[in-house]
């Protein structure tokens, strides 16, 4: 019996409470093992009954997801929460006793996967309401490129553009986001453009401006950022981490309340969480999802010194199709004279056209010449547009369609 064996091996203290869950296996009908021993059988007779319980409780979990689903599709919030997932995880962690860590946020990584999936249906109403910018010509599922690891803005984004069954590719920096849509590995590539606060991406548009790769899609995400470490007070920071643009959006924060630390740039956030959590008395500006994932203390919540959101652009080796609605980017050199650029921005004017960004860089090698990068309404396929980069194709000294695509809201 059950009860007799198990107490023999347990400490003292604990054999009261084997010998109770014993004499209830000896209860439970033995069922074959193969010729292995009694016991076995009950012990997994025992993991079966559990295993029981667990799908019926994912079928209840279920009906609350659907349900949630309902509200959401009145309420037009987002079928993806990056900060309550890392609240659930973070939670069931602190209730865990026996699981290994890793494997139980495995775990719930698949549950909330599928509990996307069936919210998702039921938010069809907020996706007409607002659609996601070029959800028609973007393929869905899709094997989608970003800058990763897991947890970073950029995956927020892929994960809201594509949805919970696509394949999210995580890249290390973002010529290899490029390389991923070049070479066939991802239909799509995500990337950041530009910040309200900290302005132009500039390393991702001189990428786009030199790659064979058109932008098809666009999605603004809020960002918020947060100061998270090991450490239990801003006090004991001596170094921070983090992207280059969260540190631009932050710059009044650091200034007040981290004035003389060290300060090291990442290629992500979330790879400074990692670094946050391994380096003392360090901390890292990166998203409540990344803090959470590496058992970082929040010390500040909103560092960033404005509302702020970040602009991304899909990226894809074919071309999005005029839907009505939409945008086309180009980046065009001109002739270094007086009056050139007051020339380029009347073709637009003339036209009708409006301007929505216009960005310039200076062309390295050469003697202060400038590239502008220009976002304009409508697509190059309609007719003031394609008569527009008709008269810049003539007037400017180069001009590269970066795409034509629709525009988001």
């Amino acid at each position: 019996m059950v009860a007799d064996i198990l107490p023999r091996f347990a400490p003292a203290t604990k054999r009261p409470k084997l010998a109770a869950r014993a004499a209830l296996l000896d209860n439970v009908p033995m069922r074959k093992t193969g010729g292995g021993p009694p016991e076995l059988g009950r012990w997994r007779k025992a993991i079966d009954k559990l295993d029981d319980r667990i799908v019926k409780l994912l079928g209840e979990r279920a009906k609350c997801a659907i349900e949630i689903g309902k509200i959401k599709s009145k309420t037009g919030g987002p079928v993806l929460d990056p900060k309550h997932e890392a609240e659930v995880i973070s939670r069931v962690k602190k209730l865990n006793k026996k699981f290994p860590p890793k494997s139980l946020e495995a775990i719930y990584g698949e549950i909330f996967t599928a509990s996307r999936a069936i919210e998702k249906p039921a938010s069809v109403a907020r996706t007409v309401k607002r659609p996601v910018a070029a959800a028609p010509a973007l393929k869905n599922p899709a094997r989608a490129a970003y800058l990763g690891p897991a947890g970073t803005f950029s995956n927020e984004a892929a994960a809201e553009i594509f949805g919970p069954d696509s394949e999210l590719r995580p890249c290390p920096d973002f010529p290899s986001v490029f390389r991923e849509v070049e070479e066939g590995r991802a239909d799509y590539g995500v990337l950041p453009v530009e910040n309200s606060v900290g302005g132009s991406v500039d390393a991702a548009m001189d990428l786009l401006n030199q790659s064979r790769l058109r932008i098809v899609g666009e999605k603004t995400i809020q960002v918020r950022q947060v100061l998270a470490s090991k450490a239990k007070s801003i006090g004991e920071i001596r170094t921070l981490i983090s992207h280059q643009q969260p540190l631009s959006q932050c710059r009044r924060f650091i200034a007040s309340e981290l004035p003389g630390v060290g300060i090291i740039e990442r290629q992500s956030t979330t790879s400074a969480a990692a670094e946050a959590a391994e380096r003392p008395h360090s901390a890292a500006i990166c998203s409540l999802v990344a803090a959470r994932s590496y058992g970082l203390n929040v010390l500040k919540e909103g560092v960033e010194d404005f509302p702020s959101f970040t602009r991304f652009v899909v990226l894809s080796d074919g071309e999005a199709e005029p839907t009505g609605r939409d945008k086309t980017s180009i980046a065009v050199t001109i002739k270094n004279k007086p009056g050139e650029l007051y020339r380029l921005l009347g073709v637009f004017y003339k036209r009708g056209i409006n301007l929505t960004r216009i960005v310039s860089r200076p062309i390295p090698a050469s003697n202060w010449g400038y590239l502008f990068f220009i976002d304009f309404d409508g697509h190059k396929k309609d007719a003031k547009p394609s008569a527009a980069l008709k008269t810049v194709m003539k007037t400017g000294e180069s001009l590269n369609i970066l795409g034509s695509y629709p525009r988001e809201g």
